[in-house]
């Protein structure tokens, strides 16, 4: 699938057997979710996106991820200001990588509250690097929610 709008019932549906329970571990200092569906019901509570972050055990720069990127307090700070995070491992929760089309680790997905795709990037990044990412993920959701508060029922858009 190439579209960049995954609507939220069809997703959550799709997924929802897969995810019983994500990794409980906890890398870095992050406000992990274990659980997509809570995290999508905490991202739609909070008007906030969903940071979703493949990994795998086996994964090296998975791992330098956990352990330099993702430990970043400044990083740590914006992502649970901003975002709803989900650790998933990718060779546990192969159907979610699939829907979301991680074609390799480590891979970050950023969802809005209704599942469309804000961004995707894959591989190591530095934590700058990653907040800049991020940053441009949250402009877009905020203009979306802007544009979207600006529409009126009928596909009117108010001045």
């Amino acid at each position: 699938m190439s579209t960049k709008h995954w609507s939220a019932a069809v997703f959550f549906a799709a997924v929802a057997a897969a995810l019983a329970g994500l990794r409980a571990d906890e890398p870095g200092q992050l406000k992990w979710q274990t659980n997509l569906n809570e995290a999508h019901r905490l991202s739609m509570e909070s008007h906030k996106p969903m940071l979703l972050v493949f990994g795998a055990e086996w994964c090296h720069f998975c791992k330098k991820l956990e352990r330099t990127t993702l430990t970043n307090e400044e990083l740590a700070r914006y992502i649970d200001a901003n975002f709803i995070p989900v650790h998933i491992d990718a060779d546990e929760q192969k159907r979610v990588a699939e829907i979301l089309e991680v074609k390799s680790l480590p891979c970050t997905v950023v969802l809005s509250p209704e599942a469309d795709l804000l961004t995707r990037f894959n591989g190591f990044k530095q934590a700058s690097a990653f907040y800049d990412e991020l940053v441009k993920a949250k402009q877009l959701h905020t203009s979306s929610v802007q544009m979207a508060s600006r529409s009126v029922p009928g596909g009117v858009s108010r001045p």
